[in-house]
């Protein structure tokens, strides 16, 4: 019909063609020129997290430095024999642990992959290199329910300010497992006190999740949020915990993970007598319901793990589930062995049927 816009193949054809970019001329080889696209890449196209594009970042200079170090700058002079030999260096005079060792060899991989995807290289030489075998993971330092009540008991008592908000901040670790990278990015909207529950915004992998709650958390957090946090200075600050930047005030500002680091360094140490680290709250948290249910799903769910092999870790302990079922099984339930009831079945136990009896040896 005359006047009708055309419509299908015919409209695609009709409409205007979109510029396409000039073929660039002769691209750089230079491992060194390629390292900003290539962040910028993994941040944007990939979508990786901040710290993981600072980590690769970290690992790339360095390679480019052994790299141009070894007469080697330009990515297609790069073979498996050169990440073999650099992993090998890393390893013999930097001291690095092979799992070190295999976290860069994961960013070379990325970073070959984007080359060739450019038409830099025609070939993946990390993918090629041999690694070595990764030594079996040590169970994850954790601490016991006596220390963590021992912690929370003694940061309980501090009246000040900031001891009351390291008492929060302590407690909240502990009885929800939380990264100290989300704990710092805790505002005070993804608190919900009435609902039980915490909303964990952009976690590890730029994940969002729900994390339950317990009613004696709640109370501690509403001590802090309703309590001292509302009557510090930059209390309209959306963030939970703020930075302190004189004595007991506080300057509206999200704390930084270092200075979880240093609290715990500074101050939790000195109260257990031995070295913990802020993960060994979360791997605390994680052993512990791990040990009173003896399910590892729920334990994932809970820690916001994407595969079972992760959560996995804290199986080292033998559930409390298990442990009990196991002194049911030898009879060893509250120390005394069950009494061992004969078995009624036919020819077992008091009613064995003679006739069936196998006849025993005869005496001559």
């Amino acid at each position: 019909m005359r006047g009708q816009p055309p419509k299908g193949i015919e409209a695609l054809l009709l409409a205007p063609t979109p510029s396409v970019p000039a073929a660039r001329g002769l691209v750089s080889k230079r491992l060194a020129d390629h390292v900003h696209g290539f962040l910028l890449w993994m941040q944007y196209a990939r979508a990786r997290s901040e710290n993981t594009v600072k980590a690769y970042g970290e690992d790339l200079r360095m390679f480019v430095a052994f790299c141009e170090k070894s007469r080697r700058p330009a990515a297609d002079q790069i073979d498996h024999n050169v990440v073999e030999a650099f992993g090998a260096v890393l390893r013999a005079h930097l001291g690095q642990k092979e799992t070190s060792v295999a976290r860069r060899y994961s960013a070379l991989r990325m970073f070959f992959l984007y080359l060739e995807r450019h038409g830099i290289v025609t070939k993946n030489p990390a993918k090629l290199a041999l690694t070595m075998k990764m030594p079996p993971k040590p169970p994850p330092n954790f601490m016991t329910r006596e220390e963590r009540e021992l912690v929370l008991h003694v940061f309980a008592q501090r009246e000040s300010r900031i001891g009351r908000r390291d008492y929060a901040l302590l407690a909240l670790m502990y009885l929800a497992g939380l990264r100290e990278s989300e704990v710092v990015q805790l505002t005070v909207a993804d608190v919900d006190l009435d609902g039980l529950s915490l909303y964990i915004c952009h976690g590890k992998g730029a994940k969002d999740r729900r994390v339950p709650i317990t009613p004696r958390l709640v109370r501690i957090l509403r001590l802090w949020i309703d309590g001292w946090r509302a009557r510090s200075l930059g209390a309209d600050s959306p963030w939970l915990f703020l930075h302190m930047w004189s004595h007991d005030k506080f300057n509206g500002q999200p704390l930084h993970p270092k200075a979880i680091w240093n609290l715990v360094r500074n101050k939790v140490v000195p109260v257990l007598g031995r070295k913990v680290t802020p993960h060994s709250f979360r791997h605390s948290y994680a052993t512990h319901i791990y040990e009173e249910s003896a399910d590892l799903n729920l334990t994932k769910s809970l820690l916001g793990h994407v595969s079972i092999a992760t959560t996995a870790i804290h199986a080292h302990v033998t559930p409390r589930k298990q442990r009990e079922k196991l002194a049911d099984y030898l009879g060893e339930r509250g120390g005394q062995r069950k009494p061992v009831r004969p078995s009624a079945g036919p020819g077992q136990g008091g009613d064995r049927d003679p006739a069936r009896a196998r006849p025993g040896p005869q005496s001559t």
